[in-house]
């Protein structure tokens, strides 16, 4: 077969060109990071990769769930903290009361700062996180207790205790929040107000708010203060105060549980990001050796083809 200088000039171009889109796909690796740039360049590379992002992503959005769970649950258990020192004084304040040694003023006295701490323990009531309220089920846009309600409730006889209630009826809001935490697994953010807040603890409240201001049960004055009385709610008082630990056991538990998944989603984001980064990521140092490697072969094409493409038919005819 006769070889033309036609047919050299066209082999040595087309290798050229070929040198030319490798160097070019080089360099763009190198400027991206990644090892294709289309996904027809390697199209399990590019699946592998849209499956790898996909779980990071996941892993990323309950990382997100897992703070937003514990910032909401913190928030609880600080509020019934506060709760249960706002009950403890109130009995504290009870046993001192019940003495038969205090007399009327006396008790007046500590029936306004027990007011005050069931205002405060309605108030807590109405704690939101990132404005939701978080003792009012699913209904986090709007308050659990009626504070003009609860006073009302307190200062006028023969008021309901469901006025204390911005619905009426506090077991409506027994609607769980859940937050999904991991695949297919959920945790509950939200604690039953009831647990704490619920009609019988008012009912309490206001029987002794009531007895330390000298009225018995049926609404009249009681002269006597007869420190008896206050003396029997202390048992109902205890009862509140360990619901109300209880309620905070029970959350404590469960933000362990959200401790101990926040540690496994932080391991599951380096290894998916490192699997991801193993799939995409080029590896700079031998790709620079490579260009190198192949910029000198381009060079040496370059010369040699310039050598083969020289001669002119005047070069022939010499």
């Amino acid at each position: 077969m006769r070889v033309t200088q036609t047919m050299l000039t066209k082999t040595n171009i087309g290798h050229l060109s070929a040198s030319y889109q490798k160097l070019s796909a080089m360099q763009e690796q190198l400027i991206s990071g990644k090892k294709i740039q289309r996904p027809s360049e390697d199209p399990v590379v590019a699946m592998q990769g849209i499956r790898y992002r996909t779980e990071v992503r996941e892993v990323e959005q309950f990382k997100k769930n897992v703070n937003e769970a514990t910032g909401w649950m913190d928030l609880t258990d600080s509020a019934l903290n506060e709760v249960t020192s706002a009950m403890s004084r109130v009995r504290e304040l009870t046993t001192q009361a019940a003495t038969d040694t205090y007399d009327a003023t006396q008790r007046k006295a500590i029936q306004s700062e027990v007011g005050q701490l069931i205002e405060h323990i309605g108030t807590l009531a109405n704690t939101k996180y990132n404005e939701k309220a978080i003792f009012n089920g699913t209904k986090t846009d709007q308050p659990f207790i009626s504070m003009e309600g609860l006073k009302e409730y307190l200062t006028t006889p023969g008021k309901a205790v469901n006025t204390v209630f911005t619905d009426g009826d506090p077991t409506l809001k027994e609607e769980v929040i859940r937050y999904e935490i991991s695949s297919g697994i959920e945790v509950q953010v939200n604690v039953s107000p009831t647990n704490v807040f619920s009609p019988e603890t008012f009912t309490t409240l206001k029987k002794l708010y009531d007895a330390l201001g000298g009225v018995s049960d049926a609404g009249a004055v009681d002269s006597s203060n007869n420190g008896a009385e206050l003396s029997g709610m202390l048992k109902d008082l205890d009862s509140m105060l360990n619901q109300t630990v209880e309620t905070r056991a029970d959350l404590g538990a469960r933000v362990n549980r959200l401790e101990l998944n926040a540690s496994r989603l932080e391991d599951q984001e380096i290894i998916a990001k490192s699997v991801m980064s193993d799939n995409e990521d080029i590896e700079a140092e031998k790709v620079i050796m490579e260009l190198k490697s192949y910029e000198t072969l381009h060079r040496a094409a370059l010369s040699a083809g310039a050598r083969i493409i020289q001669p002119t038919l005047l070069d022939f005819l010499r």
